[in-house]
């Protein structure tokens, strides 16, 4: 049996593979993007893919799209942390097997690898946490990788709330000097249509601030279908409410992975004069997680940075060295 894992993520594709009991008839490959495994897939015979959805190059939902590629029946099993109903139903009703939500819960994968032939590999004992030293871009992996699911939950939340999909982000992880903050931050200050929102948090050794930028007609649409409509709440009252709720889905569930409990101070609208108090030198790092929401139907996207502090940034560090 040839079985294909699909993902840009190291630690997904690593984390699925190390769940398969390993058998002289198995034999598995990787690929880390779309279009890497669409190549695979016609050149070879391939019984099982699984597929991650957010990715760059080519994503799930055009892999699926373009299969099949060759004569040979593939089960395609979609394993994403986009957890929105209506992509769980676009991937099944574009010829997926199942979809399964990341990370993997035993309960749903065994009785699904048994249908497949496959058998789920199960440690004997608990396996006590260790502390192993891993390098900072083998964190970042795994910290990205934590990030990917984290923005999955959200988008959901959303989703739910406004009954429309959201296009889920292939998120930016990494450094960020604060003289390109600053001139992003007066990018989005000065672009009209555009209001910014600013949102500390803090909690279990973390220590941050959320900066969200939105724009689009149906700001104001959004703010109703979350039930804060224009006749009882101001313009900035309805940003801020729902900027509340695009930062707290994620740093929630951010926290949920990390058994870290997370407090969000209260957020406020930025203008030209936060720029112009912030003093950080210009050549110093921030380190950051960027992503972009973008609802379907409406005239809506929405701009979310997470800015985490050293001290945070370690404490990152030594939780993925334990995971």
């Amino acid at each position: 049996m040839k079985i294909l894992i699909c993902d840009d993520s190291a630690v997904a594709r690593k984390s699925i593979a190390r769940s398969i009991c390993q058998s002289a008839q198995h034999t598995i490959c990787f690929a880390q993007d779309g279009r890497e495994a669409l190549s695979i897939i016609s050149e070879q015979n391939i019984d099982i893919l699984f597929l991650d959805l957010t990715m760059p190059v080519m994503d799930g939902f055009e892999v699926l799209a373009a299969l099949p590629v060759s004569h040979y029946a593939t089960k395609v099993i979609v394993v994403s942390g986009d957890i929105q109903k209506e992509a769980r139903n676009r991937c099944l009703s574009l010829g997926a097997y199942d979809f399964v939500e990341k990370p993997f819960s035993s309960k749903v994968i065994e009785p699904l690898f048994e249908k497949l032939g496959l058998t789920l590999y199960l440690p004997q004992h608990t396996v006590k946490k260790v502390h192993t030293k891993l390098s900072q871009q083998e964190c970042l992996a795994k910290f990205k990788e934590l990030t990917n699911i984290a923005l999955g939950k959200g988008a959901a939340i959303m989703a739910d709330h406004l009954n429309e999909f959201i296009h889920l982000p292939v998120p930016n992880v990494g450094p960020l000097s604060f003289g390109e903050l600053k001139m992003a931050m007066l990018d989005v200050l000065q672009r009209d249509g555009s209001i910014a929102v600013t949102q500390r948090f803090v909690g279990g050794g973390l220590h941050g601030e959320a900066l969200v930028c939105l724009r689009g007609q149906d700001i104001e649409e959004i703010g109703r279908r979350l039930g804060y409509p224009r006749e009882y709440s101001t313009y900035n009252e309805i940003v801020l409410n729902i900027s509340n709720l695009l930062v707290s889905s994620y740093l929630v569930s951010l926290g949920g992975q990390i058994d870290k409990e997370i407090s969000l101070r209260q957020p406020e609208v930025m203008d030209m004069s936060s720029l112009k108090n912030t003093s950080t030198p210009d050549g110093e790092t921030m380190f950051t997680i960027e992503y972009t929401y973008q609802a379907e139907r409406l005239d809506f996207e929405c701009e979310v940075l997470f800015l985490l502090d050293k001290k945070s940034v370690d404490l990152i560090q030594s939780i993925m060295e334990i995971l």
